[in-house]
């Protein structure tokens, strides 16, 4: 059995017999139907595939791209989402190539905040951070007609701390103020609320500098302000 199928073999021999047929129509709407659902928690998902990929040939840059792109062909969504396990795992040696090819087509495959998100935390900001050169490739996602591109370029610097690029992130934000599709925005606020923790007084000059921000947007920020400033 070739490295590709031996993964994607354990990953279901892992997760299968954990399907929860009470569980999974209620997660199915919670996800507005995007798709099917086992019915597997997270904890319990993640406790099976750590058991589940011990001792599992290792992987090649292109048998794990493969092996992401076979788990999101699945129908369920954890599979899906182990995909993003398995990604998080190899986080440190994914290459600069890795965001086009396979990271774009998955953030655009059946895509909701879910999947997105997760993509982002495993795989895009690890590798845009590793590889600077690629913020070239943020600017053209964040204009983009596609709100999951855009949604994960406003990201691309979430949990960075003190690395953070605050003139990229006002600069994105600005870019994409007047967008009111409710996801891009969120992402606005969640940028501009996590950039409040670096600098307060930077998030509150954009708030009176962009008073039709979507109130998403606003709603997050102004949290930002007010915890980093308490006390």
């Amino acid at each position: 059995m070739m490295t590709v199928d031996v993964w994607v073999d354990a990953t279901h021999r892992a997760l299968a017999p954990l399907a929860d047929a009470t569980r999974a129509p209620g997660m199915r709407a919670y996800m507005k139907d995007i798709a099917p659902f086992l019915g597997v928690s997270t904890p319990d998902r993640r406790s099976a595939l750590r058991a589940a990929w011990t001792g599992l040939p290792r992987l090649t840059t292109a048998q794990l791209a493969g092996t992401a792109r076979e788990l999101w062909a699945m129908p369920e969504r954890e599979y899906q989402y182990a995909a993003c396990d398995l990604l998080a795992r190899h986080r440190r040696t994914l290459p600069a190539a890795f965001l086009l090819d396979p990271l774009r087509d998955l953030l655009t495959d059946r895509p909701w905040w879910d999947t997105v998100d997760a993509l982002g935390t495993a795989a895009v900001i690890p590798v845009v951070t590793a590889n600077p050169e690629l913020v070239d490739v943020m600017w053209e996602w964040l204009r983009s007609d596609d709100r999951w591109l855009v949604r994960t370029a406003v990201q691309h610097q979430r949990g960075l701390r003190a690395a953070t690029d605050l003139g990229r992130l006002y600069a994105m934000c600005d870019a994409v103020a007047q967008d009111r599709e409710f996801f891009v925005a969120k992402a606005v606020g969640w940028a501009l609320r996590d950039a409040a923790a670096l600098d307060a007084p930077g998030v509150q000059r954009f708030l009176e500098s962009h008073p039709a921000l979507p109130a998403v947007a606003r709603r997050e920020a102004v949290r930002g302000v007010a915890r980093a400033t308490a006390g």
